[in-house]
């Protein structure tokens, strides 16, 4: 007998029958599909038929199929071949869980492939008031495990595109996703309580935040790994919150490109929760710029954003501590960057290294006030110094490092002067190998501010000339301020005072002067 000829046979058979058992071409379950034929009931039969008997793939051939609300169940996925399009229906009443896709308890499933799906969420609030009529999200997925969504087209959301909530092990990885900016709260993926997330290789353009991370009762939000992504984004790119009621930790951010948005970096911690872990690197951050490097719209723009408050009164103070910014570079129009705490809740060991930022204009600060994330806090908050003119601004901070900060300030005007930092209540802090570049020499305001700081370092630093001091310093309990090793050949003034603060507590050497 020829045993290979034999096994070659049992193996095409072996390999015939799982391929039948595992995969559901729709052309063969479903007779008339179209953009204008509802499936959904018919679709769903396929999907719970395909898990029970162990799983499998729903593939959909070319075309265009409609459908509402459809469950995803174990070991299942949806496989979207190139030309296929999944609509959402544009009738409400067939989104019986408030989302064009749901699971919930399921493990083990996705949706994959090279096709689309289009929401056609614009029907649902153009030309519409609030509030709208509409599904709550496109994809949403709670309590499931071992997620995958892969290499598909999201398009036209009616609201957030994915939302994946009380999940663990969750791998997003090469989907293009695309709203209109005028599509309100259409955020991309909003990891929510969950817990091992992987999103690589992804392009999302969207009406609202591109990737928002957020927690909800008492579940944590932790490992979670982000890179090889261009973000842009209507409002934040990358945000933290506001939803933020227990923590969310150890996160990774990296190689990413961030273009056309507010905010590039938001964080907002104001449910009692702990921000802690979480690191920034090789990302570029371009907030609203049109293609001759002018602001396209009125609103405030922050590059990257930490702020720290209570929602009402009666919410607890959270923490922030251990963010680590690596490698960055800020194009900004008019742009500037907030580190809010709190007195008796200071961000601990905030480190920036290697930090290229470049404004092309200044407007006035007067009147400014910092993003609250929500519309429901309208009075001004205690650590809300938005209108300082500075381009960074600290406040309630102990332990600070800045390494490697350039500020290239391209506004050919001594109108709206800033600070390059501005420091309040920062304790334990070293600024090293700063320089800057100013087209028009500051006149008035210093190059770095502090006010009721302690053990502060500046070293290894290269400011550019202004008439102004390089340092000024405030307050009686400003102490321990050393500068070392700096050139100071172009600076006229090297450091100021007020009357309160102690000349004896600020000590230099080794400095090089005129």
């Amino acid at each position: 007998m020829n045993y290979k000829f034999l096994l070659i046979v049992l193996l095409l058979i072996t390999t015939e029958g799982y391929s039948q058992k595992s995969y559901y071409n729709i052309n063969d379950y479903i007779s008339e599909t179209g953009k204008s034929k509802l499936i959904t009931g018919q679709l769903q039969e396929l999907i719970d038929k395909c898990s029970l008997n162990g799983g499998g793939y729903i593939q959909f051939p070319a075309g265009d199929y409609l459908t509402g609300t459809i469950v995803l169940k174990d070991n299942t996925y949806l496989d979207l071949s190139p030309g296929a399009t999944l609509y959402g229906s544009k009738d409400i009443n067939d989104y019986t869980h408030g989302s064009l896709i749901y699971s919930n308890g399921a493990s083990n499933f996705g949706i994959i492939g090279k096709g689309t799906i289009n929401g056609q969420g614009d029907f649902f609030w153009r030309g519409k008031k609030r509030p709208y009529n509409r599904p709550e999200c496109m994809i949403q997925l709670e309590n499931s495990t071992d997620i995958k969504i892969k290499d598909i087209n999201i398009l036209n959301s009616p609201s957030w595109n994915i939302a994946v909530q009380f999940c663990n092990r969750v791998w997003i990885n090469g989907i293009s996703m695309i709203s209109d900016h005028d599509s309100p709260n259409s955020d991309g993926i909003d990891p929510i309580s969950c817990k091992n997330v992987f999103i690589s290789n992804c392009y999302i353009d969207v009406g609202d935040d591109a990737i928002c991370l957020k927690t909800m009762s008492d579940v944590t939000t932790e490992n979670i790994v982000v890179d090889n992504c261009i973000l842009i984004s209507d409002d934040s790119a990358i945000k933290f919150g506001t939803g933020s009621d227990t923590h969310i930790r150890n996160a990774v951010f990296s190689n990413i490109i961030i273009r056309n948005t507010a905010y590039g970096i938001g964080l907002y911690a104001k449910d009692g929760g702990t921000y802690e872990n979480i690191r920034f690197s090789n990302i570029h951050i371009e907030t609203i710029l049109n293609d001759n490097n002018e602001d396209v719209k009125t609103r405030d723009t922050y590059p990257i954003y930490i702020d720290l408050e209570k929602r009402s009164s009666d919410s607890k103070l959270g923490y922030v501590k251990n963010i680590f910014f690596d490698n960055i570079t800020i194009d900004t129009y008019d742009g500037h960057c907030l580190f809010l705490g709190q007195p008796n809740h200071k961000f601990e060991n905030i480190n920036l290294s290697n930090i290229n930022y470049t404004l092309h204009h200044r407007r006035s600060f007067e009147g400014k006030t910092k993003p609250r994330g929500t519309r429901k806090l309208k009075i001004k908050a205690a650590n809300d110094f938005a209108d300082v003119p500075a381009h960074f601004t600290f406040a309630h901070i102990d332990g600070l490092v800045i390494k490697d900060l350039r500020i290239i300030d391209l506004f050919n005007s001594d109108k709206n002067e800033r600070h390059m930092i501005w420091g309040y209540d920062v304790h334990n802090a070293q600024i090293k190998d700063f320089s800057n570049k100013l087209i028009v020499p500051n006149k008035k305001l210093s190059q770095l501010y502090f006010n009721e700081v302690s053990d502060i370092e500046i070293k290894d630093s290269s400011p550019t000339y202004s008439s102004s001091p390089f340092l000024y310093l405030e307050g009686a309990d400003t102490r321990n301020v050393i500068l070392q090793n700096n050139n100071f050949y172009k600076t006229n003034r090297v450091a100021e005072f007020d009357e309160s603060f102690k000349k004896s507590e600020l000590i230099e050497f080794n400095n090089l002067k005129k």
